[in-house]
């Protein structure tokens, strides 16, 4: 229907413009679209002013256009006439100095606009029927605008529409405004009635210039040579006989004879038109501008039948299918003043529908065959059914029944066709009968043709497996072949061992049947089985996959199933050899399960576990009864590190079988590997072998022979280490040794935190429960500075050792294992001892063998007012403490050997108060162990 859209809108621009019925104004927005020298042209076309209005009116028949007006009675805003026009419904004479001939019967119905001076037209040749163009009015009843059948397809151009009857939309655009062109060839057979202007040009002795009116009794009157009788005549007629007169009459003068304004007739258009009435036309009109003229054929009345009546007489019958489906337009005869035509009802009808060209309701005359109404659709598509077209059928006038034809068949296309049946012409089945798919890590993925000797190894080199690259890798284990089951039609999963059928010499052959779908994977398609959102899906877990993933649906269904606990148990079965703080990744569903759902829990069935010393641990498909081998290489391969002969392997068949599970042990240097056959669920858990190199190391400082990291042997003790080393320096201070350990340094990180939060928690209780209010605020800020002291304190880890080697060898109970990460600093003999806390003059003092610690306390000046000497304590160069008695009623000597520090605590009788004095000078104590410790390590 796009297409007779088209039709109708150049027929009526081709032949509308002879029937000159009305004009109404023209649209001004249509002006503003056009060049100023285009817009000048139109509005002097009109004969109006410069402001773009102007036009004509038909003052007999008063189309549905309410815009048409009266000439006569414009505003001059509307119309602005040209300079020397005439009012064409004057009264007019012959003027010889203008050369024009004037009517003076009065007004008429149709007018145009002179062109030029005098208003002819030049002369020419006939053009048939193609003799006036109208301009149609862009604000009449808008239209669909045309479809490009090669842009649309014709399933989207008609999708969802009903049919329509074929040929109405053909007036479904017919413009209510034209703009009449005077200047196109007259045909050589129009025959000269009154009204008429004949236009004759002399050249040679005489140049002149007349335009000679046809009167009503068929005369001209030719200045000189008088009246000539020319009704009847046709146009080249004429022509003949003026040349020749005035070339016989008027000696050395020739003629050119053309016709200028040409007469206007009535005639009749009745039957089942949308406006029927009397119309005043052209005489150049022809029976289908009287049909645009009326508004086209309504839709009860015929396009087959259209019937010109002339004097009662029925002279011809138009049948407009010729037209829109041939071109042919030989029965459009030209009309006579007087004709009328008439339009029937419509005729017998069929439907056509389905894949046919056009489909439609088409009104059928000599068409009472099957091939003749799918002729009229313009035949069959080549998406249709040709071995089944179905007729809907009235039968006996009260019931529907319904045949059915093979279009295939010549004595099935003759089958008789009735008034009423509806031809549904059906459309071949989607489904490729014969097609192979292959998808996944393929270069050429797609349809492939299926036939007898059609193998997959064929098959696989045409679609060309993908190379594993830098970003991407093939997954040769196991392929899927995706069939329909013969016996229940159910879509089932075949596995294949893909690098077999890859290889030049395939161990078998593997035919393939219609329907086939092939899939290879990616590296990254199975990396995807051991996600987060897989097991979660298993779990039962409701999870939102990073992009759409219809696999997870499938998956969901095996909730509580077998299938999913032996798919989980595999997966656990990874989760033991993963750190505890490990998590699965979150990955993006790969396309390949998107597109086949049902390819993630095939691979899920054929999966086997490999975990431990291998180097890409994890659940790896394989095909049924791979080998051990194939699936080690699955998983890259063993490490260096792992034992061959402690391969620990659980099969899931002979759990199933015995209701319990049971470890094997698998050696892989036997050399009949090839004999064990892996099934779906098993798992393998490649051990490491034993080593006694433990992985770390152990750093020596300070005053050894040979300082640097050494590599730790499992067992090794401190004095073995030392040896290594070449032992200790001359100069090397044993007693003074800085041995650290990371597992030390943590428990100290941790005995800091709890001691802050417990101070913290003790501090707040006992304040708050105190009735002593006057100095809270204070100790409560001193309390929050101990906390902070503690919370941001450096836990060095320091451990106690005996480092010198000499003594190691008496007590070797003494001689401690070493751990990875440990540090030894062995510092240099000191020479000094230092003294700090509450005495007057805190700092390092000469160490002098034979001085006590209160000695060293009196050479720093004594103790302060604030000291509590009986909580002095000394902190030794091997780190360990002992208090001291230094108090008048409790006084005991201690030796100090060089590099120990004395501290002499504060008085914590103001705390006492708060009951928390014991907790601070525990605190503080620790503090100062570690403070010293650090002073000996940056000291070194």
């Amino acid at each position: 229907m796009e297409q007779l859209r088209l039709v109708a809108a150049l027929v009526s621009m081709l032949w509308m413009g002879a029937s000159a019925a009305q004009v109404s104004t023209i649209d001004p927005s249509v002006l503003s679209s056009l060049s100023p020298e285009e817009r000048q042209q139109l509005i002097n076309g009109f004969g109006g002013g410069s402001d773009g209005s102007g036009g004509l009116s038909n003052q007999d028949q008063t189309l549905s256009n309410p815009r048409v007006v009266d000439s006569r009675s414009r505003d001059a805003d509307q119309f602005e006439r040209r300079p020397g026009s005439r009012n064409l419904d004057d009264a007019q004479t012959y003027d010889p100095a203008a050369g024009d001939w004037d009517e003076s019967q009065g007004s008429r119905s149709t007018r145009y606009p002179l062109n030029g001076a005098n208003g002819a037209s030049s002369s020419g040749r006939s053009r048939g029927d193609d003799d006036f163009i109208g301009s149609m009015n862009p604000r009449s009843e808008s239209r669909t605008p045309l479809q490009n059948p090669y842009e649309q397809p014709y399933r989207e151009t008609h999708r969802n529409r009903s049919p329509q009857p074929f040929g109405y939309e053909l007036f479904s655009g017919v413009p209510n405004t034209f703009a009449p062109a005077t200047d196109i060839p007259i045909p050589a057979d129009y025959v000269i009635g009154p009204g008429d202007n004949v236009r004759v040009q002399l050249f040679g002795n005489q140049n002149q210039t007349f335009t000679l009116l046809v009167s009503r009794d068929g005369t001209i009157n030719f200045p000189k040579l008088g009246p000539i009788v020319t009704t009847g005549l046709r146009f080249d007629e004429l022509q003949s006989m003026l040349e020749e007169r005035v070339g016989r009459e008027m000696i050395g003068t020739t003629a050119s004879i053309s016709l200028g304004r040409l007469r206007s007739i009535r005639v009749f258009v009745l039957g089942d038109v949308s406006r029927p009435g009397s119309y005043t036309v052209s005489s150049l009109s022809t029976m289908t501008h009287a049909l645009f003229l009326s508004g086209g054929v309504s839709n009860v009345g015929s396009l087959r039948h259209v019937e010109l009546k002339r004097a009662g007489r029925l002279v011809q019958t138009l049948d407009l299918y010729k037209f829109l489906l041939a071109g042919d337009s030989s029965s459009d005869l030209r009309l006579q003043p007087g004709d009328v035509v008439f339009v029937p009802p419509v005729g017998a009808r069929v439907t056509v529908e389905g894949e046919v060209k056009r489909p439609a309701i088409y009104e059928i005359k000599q068409e009472r065959s099957l091939s003749d109404v799918l002729a009229l659709a313009g035949g069959q598509m080549a998406s249709s059914d040709k071995t089944y077209v179905e007729v809907e059928r009235i039968a006996a006038g009260s019931e529907r029944t319904v045949l059915n034809f093979d279009a295939a068949k010549p004595a099935d296309l003759r089958a008789a066709i009735q008034d009423g049946d509806v031809v549904r012409v059906r459309r071949v089945s989607r489904q490729i009968s014969n097609e192979i798919k292959v998808t996944g890590y393929v270069k050429y993925p797609g349809t492939y043709p299926w036939s007898e000797n059609r193998d997959l190894s064929t098959v696989l080199k045409q679609a060309g497996l993908k190379a594993s690259d830098s970003d991407a890798e093939i997954y040769l284990p196991i392929g899927l072949l995706q069939r329909t089951d013969k016996t229940s039609g159910v879509r089932e999963f075949i596995d294949f061992n893909l690098a077999d059928y890859a290889s030049d010499t395939p161990p078998s052959l593997l035919p393939l049947e219609p329907n086939d779908l092939v899939i290879v994977f990616s590296r990254a398609d199975i990396a995807y089985m051991s996600s987060f959102e897989v097991e979660a899906a298993l779990n039962g877990s409701r999870v939102t996959a990073t992009n759409n993933c219809s696999a997870l649906l499938e998956l969901r269904q095996l909730v509580n199933s077998q299938r999913a606990a032996r798919f989980l148990n595999v997966l656990s079965s990874e989760s033991l050899v993963r750190t505890a703080d490990s998590t699965r990744a979150r990955l993006r569903c790969p396309d390949i399960f998107k597109e086949v759902p049902g390819a993630l829990p095939a691979l899920l069935d054929r999966g086997v576990g490999v975990y431990g010393e291998v180097l890409r641990p994890g659940l790896y498909p394989v095909a049924k009864g791979a080998s051990l081998p194939l699936v080690l290489q699955a998983a890259a391969g063993p490490t260096a590190e792992s034992d061959p002969k402690n391969v620990e392997y659980v099969s899931y068949e002979e759990t199933v079988a015995n209701g319990r599970a049971r470890y094997q042990k698998i050696d892989l240097t036997n050399t009949d590997l090839q004999s064990y056959r892996i099934s779906s669920g098993d798992t393998l858990n490649l051990r490491p072998i034993y080593l006694d190199q433990e992985v770390g190391s152990i750093r020596l400082m300070g005053e050894v022979k040979f300082p640097g990291t050494y590599g730790v042997v499992r067992g090794e003790t401190l004095s073995q280490v030392l040896a290594r080393a070449g032992g200790l320096t001359d100069n090397a201070y044993p007693y003074g040794a800085v041995f650290t350990r990371e597992s030390a340094r943590k428990a100290e990180s941790a005995s800091f935190k709890r001691a802050a939060r417990d101070l913290q928690e003790a501090a707040v209780t006992a304040i708050s429960t105190s009735n002593q209010s006057g100095d809270a605020s204070s100790t409560a800020a001193f309390f929050d500075a101990v906390v902070k002291r503690l919370e941001n304190a450096t836990p060095v880890g320091r451990v106690v050792v005996q480092a010198d080697p000499a003594m190691l060898k008496v007590r070797p109970e003494q001689d401690v294992i070493i751990e990875p990460g440990d540090v030894l600093m062995i510092p240099k003999r000191p020479t000094s001892v230092a003294v700090a806390g509450q005495v007057l003059n805190p700092g390092s003092l000469a160490f002098e063998s034979g001085l006590s610690a209160s000695d060293y306390i009196e050479r720093a000046g004594g103790v302060a007012q604030a000291a509590k000497k009986s909580r002095a304590f000394i902190v030794f160069p091997d780190g360990s403490a002992k208090q001291l008695n230094i108090s008048s009623w409790n006084f005991s000597r201690q030796d100090v050997p060089p590099g120990s520090l004395i501290i002499v605590p504060r008085d914590a009788a103001p705390l006492n108060k708060w009951m928390l004095s014991e907790r601070l000078l525990s605190i503080f104590s620790n503090l100062a162990i570690s403070a010293a410790a650090l002073v000996t390590i940056n000291n070194n």
